[in-house]
């Protein structure tokens, strides 16, 4: 058998670049940050005041980062695509994603890095006495350092560092999640349906399909679902490798592949799937015979000797209308239809659809299930002579 095909996939199973991530950027002592800031001879007040304000600038980066993942988070692993991929995926591209960030984090802290290493000797976080090693108490306290700008800077800083943590914790969290999904068939697969459902549903892109003149739609994807040992597990694998678009495209293969067995047309497939197989192998029946359909029930036909368009509004209630799909419904009855009776336009449909606005809901119910007794009795005898 030959093997599925390796899709590259958006996890980095690496533990230790999660936890990479995860540093604790935890409030700075302010005992701390006076030892630093007393450290440094240059800093006057105009070098306070000028940190304020890239601190602030990289503080505002990160309120609208905490905003963005926030947004994700809800959804993100609800989802069995993601147009996110490039936004969270890996650790080191929330890294590089959050770089506004992070970046600026790591220049406010190199600001207090200890003399006589290099960034590549040793890490910036581990680095300074901001958060390690030995610093001197100042007995005085804040008493030693008048000035009130070096306490809004603290309070800046501590504020910063308190959302850039929160977005680096909803980041890890996020990767976490879809790593443990992508190892469980169980959790994934109902998620992967659920997309897969919701996807050939997607009137825009099925059309497009309907219409494509490709000549294959089994694709890599269907070739290596039918080839999977184990095709839960191969679905899982596959959690939030694809993009909503190319996941669509699938969705759609893999409907067209999966009908086929069932000798459903790309049409049927797309458009009704094969929950609805004998829904489509009556309403074939129905129109194979419709030129004998007005002599069991009137309202046909029309003047022009098409199909009337009270006629085929009420055929794609019984199809099951569906607001996004009725343009391909009415395609696939004109094209049944071809060379035996014209089909009006959708045009003609919606203006009977219209004229229901004067009607009360139970009657045109009871309109519409008369109908549709009348199609099912007149499909019934059809069935029942092919079968004598």
């Amino acid at each position: 058998m030959t093997k599925p095909m390796a899709y590259s996939t958006p996890y980095d199973y690496n533990e230790d670049s999660i936890r990479r991530l995860d540093e604790k950027f935890s409030e700075i002592e302010h005992d701390r940050f006076l030892y630093c800031i007393q450290e440094q001879q240059k800093w006057d007040i105009e070098k306070v005041n000028n940190f304020i304000a890239r601190l602030r600038t990289s503080h505002h980066y990160a309120l609208k980062e905490l905003d963005r993942l926030k947004q994700i988070e809800a959804t993100y692993n609800k989802e069995y695509p993601t147009n996110h991929r490039r936004y969270v995926t890996t650790a080191q591209e929330v890294v590089s994603k959050m770089s506004s960030t992070l970046s600026g984090l790591k220049k406010i802290v190199a600001e207090f890095r200890n003399k006589g290493k290099t960034k590549k000797e040793v890490s910036i976080m581990d680095n300074t006495p901001l958060y390690t090693g030995p610093y001197m108490q100042d007995f005085f306290g804040w008493d030693s350092y008048k000035d009130q700008n070096a306490q809004d800077l603290l309070q800046e800083l501590n504020s910063f560092l308190k959302d850039a943590q929160e977005c680096i914790d909803i980041a890890v969290k996020m990767i976490e999640d879809e790593i443990a999904i992508s190892q469980n068939p169980e959790a994934a697969y109902p998620i992967y349906l659920d997309n897969y459902y919701r996807s050939v549903s997607d009137s825009r892109l099925f059309i497009q399909m309907i219409e494509s003149q490709r000549p294959d739609l089994n694709n890599d994807f269907v070739q290596a679902l039918e080839q999977a040992d184990d095709s839960k597990k191969y679905i899982a694998s596959l959690f939030h490798s694809f993009n909503r678009d190319l996941f669509n495209l699938n969705c759609a293969c893999v409907a067209i592949h999966e009908g086929k067995k069932a000798e459903l047309t790309k049409e049927e497939s797309l458009i009704w799937g094969l929950d609805n197989l004998a829904k489509v192998k009556r309403l074939r029946l129905l129109l194979d015979h419709i030129l004998e359909l007005p002599g069991k029930m009137d309202g046909v036909i029309g003047w022009k000797g098409m199909l009337k368009g009270y006629f085929v509004m009420r055929l794609l209630f019984w199809c099951g209308w569906n607001g996004t799909k009725n343009d391909a419904i009415l395609k696939y009855i004109t094209k049944r239809c071809e060379g035996t009776i014209g089909v009006v336009k959708m045009s003609a449909v919606m203006t009977e659809k219209r004229k229901l606005a004067v009607l009360t809901a139970s009657k045109d119910e009871a309109q519409q299930q008369a109908f549709n007794r009348q199609i099912d009795a007149f499909i019934d005898d059809l069935e029942e002579k092919s079968m004598e």
